[in-house]
């Protein structure tokens, strides 16, 4: 049972990659302790990147669970999940460009109206 969940020898690109992500998750963890990021953005990215590192390390642990949900491979999971969470992060960075947008908009407008400058586009006579 452990030997389908773990294997005993790594590939290259476990070898490769788990250190990566465990660095990556020591690097969330020291950002975090230091006070350069959040709190909250230091934990997800420290629980992301060591999900990540357990999950090159084991991939036969996404089996038991795809199958839990109806789906037949540990491997289109990830990739489901991988698809909603891109989904997710571009609407959460538009609505954040948006909000931004109207801001600078707003902040534009109202230099525009203290200083007394007239609208009119280019072809506005002076």
């Amino acid at each position: 049972m452990i030997g389908e969940i773990m294997p005993t020898t790594f590939n290259y690109f476990q070898e490769i990659f788990v250190p990566l992500c465990l660095l990556m998750a020591l690097r969330a963890l020291l950002r975090t302790s230091t006070g350069r990021i959040p709190r909250r953005a230091g934990l997800l990215n420290l629980l992301i990147w060591s999900v990540a590192a357990i999950l090159i390390t084991a991939p036969g642990m996404t089996i038991p669970i795809a199958n839990r949900l109806g789906i037949n491979r540990g491997a289109d999971l990830i990739i489901y999940v991988a698809i909603l969470g891109g989904i997710a992060v571009s609407f959460y960075f538009y609505q954040r460009f948006r909000r931004m947008e109207n801001l600078i908009t707003e902040l534009v407008r109202r230099d525009a109206v203290a200083r007394g400058v007239k609208g009119g586009g280019e072809n506005a006579s002076p």
